[in-house]
């Protein structure tokens, strides 16, 4: 439960009580030492309206113009305060260069009296002069939502000239977007892991779903360059991007740095997302084999897109080799972090080693980076569209953005049908006939979806298997590390799937 704190004296003191609390917080629960990276304050601009076109360099923003506005008189001017904290975030003991140390993004919004509407965001109560302030997670109040996507609809800037250190953002809306309205009804996506998402105007036309971004890094984020490229490409397999918010904050070891706050698309009304689709099939013993195909079929209608609209490379036995060192690393780090693969790992080893011998793969391209059910939604009138480009939050953002093999995809997708089936089998044994129930349904939805993806790309996933294995490998590794630190109760999922993937026996068999 999120208790919010009563009658501290400092937003430090709320902070450092609940961030601890927050899925997307990954510092850890004990010994993390906060600082400002940041402060922005929100005072709905009224502007002009007018577009530019999306950034194609490094992020530059324009000198002047914009609000500017001391945190006090935007308390006092407003009935609520409006407060983007840039929160720098180190375990104890670690220097700002550790791989440790990240930069969060915590919009708060502060009230002279409670709402009760709000009592489920309640960071806490402050004690102050001129009397108590209530302190909310902002995504959940409708201010802080109106001032955002006003911001978005720009472009306009915000920005803090008082407190250490200075920050200012931009809200940039892409060319031919219609301005969102600031004024519909919000409300919040339960259940995100690395992000918040907010969706405005859901009960009308034309929806658009904010995405916050929680923790920040330097650059240009996938999620609003790629979904950009696509909408540019006229790719109606991805939502399209309305617009995005861009700024500065200072990085834990105390250099400038600019990035991507927040990205704003079309939300895709009347849908469901595929983890509670497949998981509903499993539940109710129902076939997904036609609807993997079919999710199949639109990866590969992306990734073809993907390839038109940015750059790609070919694979050299040089870049095979550095794949092989990446895996290699990924592996290493992986058993560091989650003892419980240690017997693995001359077996994986040997797996990614065989990626170095091969005398052809594809080419390189931009691809999704963290691509499973959750990432999918579907519609009667859309078929399947992908969301969240992303690629893995524990990844570095410059990384994320490289040229990678579409198989990478692929592998995650088939990773996703075998959570998707197994989850609801814990604990059971392999020989078990639920168990055995859920392995046969994995297998007809992997089957599904590679012949879905070769019939509309050309290329069978299938003829690249020693490729495909390792990175299913990978991505399973990935997921032993994540549920170790998330979810224990889960790990037994994507283990198991390393011990079926090194005998031979593929994820989903």
């Amino acid at each position: 439960m999120n208790e919010p704190v009563t009658g501290a004296v400092d937003v430090a003191g709320l902070l450092a009580s609940w961030l601890p609390r927050q899925r997307w917080f990954s510092a850890g629960h004990g010994g993390v030492t906060l600082a400002p990276a940041g402060q922005i304050v929100l005072v709905p601009p009224v502007p002009e309206p007018s577009v530019v076109e999306p950034a194609t360099g490094e992020f530059a923003l324009p000198p002047g113009g914009g609000a500017v506005i001391a945190p006090e008189a935007a308390i006092e001017r407003k009935p609520v305060g409006i407060v983007v904290h840039l929160i720098s975030a180190l375990p104890a003991g670690a220097a700002a260069s550790d791989a440790g140390a990240a930069t969060y993004q915590v919009p708060l919004t502060y009230r002279s009296e409670p709402v009760a509407e709000l009592s489920h965001a309640l960071l806490g109560e402050l004690r102050t002069n001129d009397g108590p302030r209530y302190v909310y997670d902002a995504p959940h109040d409708p201010d802080f939502v109106s001032a955002w996507t006003e911001l978005i609809s720009g472009p306009v800037e915000a920005m803090s000239e008082s407190g250490t250190p200075r920050s200012r953002v931009r809200g940039v809306r892409r060319a031919g977007e219609a301005p969102p309205d600031p004024h519909r009804a919000a409300k919040v996506l339960s259940g995100e892991q690395s992000n918040t998402s907010i969706i405005v105007g859901s009960d009308g036309s034309d929806p658009v779903m904010i995405k916050l971004f929680r923790a920040l890094q330097p650059g240009r984020n996938p999620d609003v360059v790629v979904p950009g490229a696509l909408a540019r490409a006229g790719n109606e397999r991805v939502p399209r991007l309305v617009g995005w918010v861009e700024g500065e904050w200072v990085q834990p070891g105390g250099q400038p740095a600019w990035g991507h706050l927040s990205a704003a698309a079309e939300f895709v009304a009347g849908s469901s997302d595929g983890w509670r689709l497949a998981t509903g099939a499993v539940t109710n013993g129902e076939t997904f084999a036609g609807l993997s195909a079919q999710l199949g079929a639109a990866t590969a209608a992306v990734h073809d897109a993907l390839a038109a609209a940015l750059p790609t490379r070919p694979s050299t036995p040089a870049t095979l080799a550095a794949l092989a060192d990446h895996l290699q690393h990924r592996l290493a780090w992986a058993v560091e972090a989650a003892p419980a693969l240690v017997e693995y790992a001359p077996a994986a080893g040997e797996v990614i080693e065989r990626v170095r011998d091969l005398s052809e793969a594809p080419d390189l391209q931009i691809v999704h980076g963290d691509l499973h059910l959750g990432q999918a939604l579907h519609s009667d009138s859309r078929g399947w569209v992908l969301l969240d480009f992303e690629g893995e939050p524990l990844r570095p953002l410059a990384e994320r953005g490289d040229p990678d093999l579409a198989l990478r995809d692929v592998a995650g997708m088939l990773r996703s049908f075998d959570y998707a089936a197994r989850h609801s089998v814990l604990g059971l044994a392999d020989d078990d006939p639920r168990s055995l129930a859920a392995s046969t349904w994995a297998s007809e939805c992997r089957e599904a979806y590679l012949t879905g993806y070769a019939n509309e790309s050309g290329r069978d996933p299938r003829q690249d298997g020693a490729l495909l294995r390792a990175l299913e490998l990978d991505k399973a590794l990935y997921e032993v590390v994540y549920e170790t630190r998330h979810r224990p109760g889960w790990v037994e999922v994507p283990l198991r799937a390393v011990g079926r993937l090194l005998s031979g026996k593929g994820s989903g068999r």
